[in-house]
Formats: structure tokens, C-alpha cells, sequence
């Protein structure tokens, strides 16, 4: 493995990966969702990212190239230049001052959309507990320097549990979408990768194929591992942000909500939404 160091002041690891976008990165040591060192792993081309923050210092540990390291953790974009893109704006500004270096991660698509078909009705340290569930019966445990890495299973592998296995495991309902969805992208019925080359809409209008994939799942799926940065999840938080402080925003109906974000937000409305989205959930902004 090689190893170096992430010289970028505009990036702030912790908050990143534990401001609820993503499952698929964990700590070394304790969950993701709790406190701990930040230390975080995650596997991207079936090689693990090991990063680290010690000291004022991030360390990253891989077999991966710089460039690799840099789209899976949102390097691969100026901060400045996605907040010169938006319209002036009070909340956004506030949650700007307090969660500056908040990035969009890049997750593989299959394992970030098994995730957040597990996420309908569940908390946030509840889905972790369903992926790692998952990870650790389907997939591969990883020795790595006296420690053991989860790998999230292939495809191939996980089209191997049927419903009632998945059940097993703690998911509820949720088990018919895991196994339906998977069994689908094995036939190949859905490319998850494809889509990356098409436009917005058609994109999630794919995704929707999937079985239990709706609005927001896809728009999840879309943001956090298909780098369609438009993209705007609405979930609780998410719409009540928009309930409280963008009246003028906000629609029952999701599609005309979705249309009225992007319009107002632009090319990076998915980065104005995690920001709200997080601010909202610590309390920066009052919902």
C-alpha cells in the first residue's frame, strides 16, 4: 500500500463522513455513527481506503491513486467555487460558516443503493447497523494490519440471499427490495454504472426501475455515488427545512419540489441540501 497526505484546508474529514450521507464507510475502531478517532476505512475497485486524521494531519493508506481517493472522498472539487454557484442566502450561508468542509462522498453505486433501500422509516445509526449486518454476511472480512475490514458483497454475492435470509438479518420489508433490486442489476435489467453518462432525469427514471426504489432513494443513489451533484434528496429533515424557510420552494408533490431546488440552487443544489440537511439535524438552523 502506499501512503500520503491530503493537503487540502477546505475539507473536514469527521463531519463528512458522519453528517449521514453515507454506509459504507466505517470506523477502525466503534461505529461510524458515534464517536471515535477518526480513522475510517472504505473499499472502492474491491481496494480499501484507509484515511486518518491525527495531529491536524489526514493520512490516507492505499492501493489507489490520489485521483481515486480524491473522487470517493468529493476532492475532486473546489468548495469555493460550488458555494459561488448558489444564490445569496441566509440559511445556507449560516450552515456554510458552521459546517465549512462538509463534502459529497462518492460511494460505489451498489453497495450506497442497498444502503438506502434499507433506509425507508429507519434512523440513521439503524441503517449502518443493516449495511454492516450485510457486510458481514455476504461479503469478506479483511485482515489488515491486526485489524478486520468489512468488505460490502458484490453482486454475485448477495444475489445469493433470498428474501427470507435477508429477513433474518434484521431488515424487516425492506428485504424484498434488497433481494428484488439485486436480483434485477444481476440479469442486468438496470446498469447502475450506464447511467453515470445520461442526464438527470433519465438517470433516475432508471433507477426507479429498481424494485422499492422511489423519488428519494434514487435521488440518494444519484447524489452520493453517481456524482449527479443536482441531485436533492428529500427526506424529514430535508423537507422540513424547506417547509420552515423555503415556503416558496416547497410542494406535497416531489417532482415539482425537485424542479424548484435544482432551479433555485442550480448545478450544486446536492451540496446546498446536505448542508441544510446537516445543519438542520445539529440544530444550526431552527425546524
Amino acid at each position: 500500500m502506499n501512503t500520503y497526505v491530503i493537503e487540502n484546508e477546505d475539507f473536514d474529514l469527521e463531519e463528512t463522513l458522519t453528517c449521514g450521507q453515507t454506509f459504507c464507510w466505517h470506523r477502525i475502531e466503534g461505529n461510524l455513527y458515534e464517536e471515535g478517532e477518526s480513522h475510517f476505512y472504505t473499499f472502492r475497485k474491491d481496494k480499501p481506503i484507509i484515511v486518518l486524521e491525527k495531529d491536524g494531519k489526514i493520512t490516507v493508506e492505499t492501493e489507489l491513486s490520489e485521483k481515486e481517493v480524491e473522487k470517493a472522498l468529493g476532492l475532486d472539487k473546489n468548495l469555493n467555487e460550488v458555494f459561488r454557484t448558489f444564490p445569496k442566502d441566509e440559511k445556507l450561508s449560516k450552515a456554510k460558516k458552521e459546517l465549512w468542509g462538509l463534502r459529497i462522498i462518492q460511494d460505489e453505486p451498489f453497495p450506497c443503493l442497498i444502503s438506502y433501500l434499507c433506509s425507508p422509516q429507519m434512523r440513521i445509526p439503524r441503517i449502518k447497523q443493516m449495511h454492516d449486518k450485510i457486510c458481514r454476511e455476504y461479503g469478506q472480512e479483511i485482515e489488515h494490519k491486526g485489524k478486520t475490514l468489512l468488505k460490502f458483497p458484490s453482486v454475485e454475492e448477495l444475489a445469493e440471499a433470498t428474501e427470507d435470509d435477508l429477513r433474518e438479518l434484521g431488515v424487516g420489508y425492506r428485504a424484498k427490495y434488497i433481494a428484488k433490486s439485486t436480483k434485477m442489476i444481476s440479469e442486468g435489467e438496470v446498469d447502475l454504472e450506464k447511467i453515470r453518462n445520461k442526464n438527470y432525469d433519465y438517470a433516475k427514471e432508471e433507477i426507479k426501475q429498481l424494485y422499492g426504489v422511489g423519488d428519494k432513494v434514487a435521488d440518494c443513489v444519484l447524489l452520493f455515488s453517481l456524482n449527479f451533484l443536482e441531485a436533492y434528496p428529500v427526506d424529514t429533515w430535508a423537507e422540513k427545512v424547506l417547509k420552515e424557510h423555503y415556503t416558496d420552494l416547497h410542494s406535497e408533490d416531489y417532482e415539482v419540489l425537485s424542479k424548484n431546488v435544482r432551479n433555485y440552487f442550480g448545478n450544486y443544489s446536492g451540496y446546498a441540501q446536505e448542508y441544510l440537511f446537516h445543519a438542520a439535524r445539529q440544530e444550526i438552523i431552527k425546524v
